[in-house]
């Protein structure tokens, strides 16, 4: 039905390094739910999460072709690589699924599974506000932790209830209110040119550069005021503190690397940092409950991360 070189460009055009993004909010559901899950019924999560979280950039792509003509012309949907009416097609057919999986796990989650596809559509219009791009995006990102716990849970939809799993959701929104923050530096021309008003538009990647540190330390900062909450009674141990650190070097060498450089190709470069980072400090909190398995997740995704986005290494790619 669709040819060879259509199906590898819709693989590329999902961006497989961001699958983690994702995946591991996902995670954080699953581990934190208070359900012991099967490993079938794990991994089914995980890939409904991370082909969700792809197709999500594909339709992105399809909602911003008319900046991306300017930031990324050799990306496959403007390049015409990548047929727009093939991109529409596998997308709606891996979207159902989706559905179908979810609905299988828990038919409570496609509320929450639909409610992801939904903000997406909105955050790329939202970007037309400063800074509430950044805000919707960390939303989408925090339904993961749900979409994960609810699929498990014979609780459904109450997940929305439990207080340890809002502390999670709230430091999956600030870790990515700095994610989208340096995505914006690479398409602030495109953006500008196309009436998008991110906080790079609007400050000029010059100026907004000396945010950069302060943006970083958003997440960290938090993080005292969520492990100490009364709902909170995971004991800290000193995996998460070490983990937590490497992501918050991670984080900062981020800072420092746009700072450098906030225009040019080195922008799309940085962002190899920008993902890990924000990944990894979504799996520290995974060593509160399996040191082990956090580590393991943490080496896995920093070698991944860094593997699939050499795959990506044309900077208008």
């Amino acid at each position: 039905m669709f040819s060879k070189r259509i199906i590898i460009s819709y693989v590329k055009s999902t961006r497989p390094y961001l699958f983690f993004v994702s995946g591991m909010a996902g995670l954080l559901g699953i581990v934190f739910s208070e359900t012991i899950a099967s490993c079938g019924r794990t991994i089914c999560i995980l890939i409904v999460l991370f082909l969700g979280w792809g197709v999500n950039q594909v339709i992105n792509d399809l909602l911003g072709l008319r900046e991306d003509r300017i930031n990324a012309p050799h990306r496959p949907l403007v390049s015409g690589e990548l047929p727009i009416k093939a991109a529409v097609v596998i997308s709606l057919l891996l979207f159902a699924g989706g559905g179908l999986v979810t609905f299988l796990l828990n038919p409570q989650a496609l509320f929450i599974y639909s409610a992801i596809f939904l903000m997406n559509f909105i955050y790329e219009y939202s970007k037309s506000v400063p800074v509430l791009g950044n805000f919707i995006f960390g939303f989408l990102l925090a339904l993961c932790v749900y979409y994960g716990a609810v699929c498990l849970s014979p609780r459904g939809l109450d997940a929305f209830l439990d207080k340890k799993l809002l502390l999670l959701a709230i430091s999956v929104v600030l870790i990515n209110i700095t994610t989208a923050f340096y995505t914006y530096y690479k398409d602030a021309r495109g953006d500008y040119l196309a009436g998008k008003k991110t906080i790079i538009v609007c400050l000029k990647p010059d100026r907004a550069r000396y945010l950069n540190f302060i943006v970083s330390l958003l997440p960290f900062v938090i993080v005292p005021a969520l492990l100490f909450s009364p709902a909170w009674n995971e004991k800290i141990n000193i995996y998460f503190i070490a983990f937590l650190f490497l992501s918050f070097v991670i984080l900062q060498y981020t800072a420092l690397l746009f700072f450098k450089h906030p225009r040019g190709p080195q922008t799309y470069f940085s962002l190899r940092w920008n993902f890990t980072g924000a990944v990894l400090f979504k799996t520290s909190f995974v060593a509160l409950v399996n040191p082990l398995l956090a580590g393991v997740l943490f080496l896995a995704n920093f070698i991944l991360i860094k593997f699939l986005f050499k795959l990506h290494s044309d900077y208008l790619v």
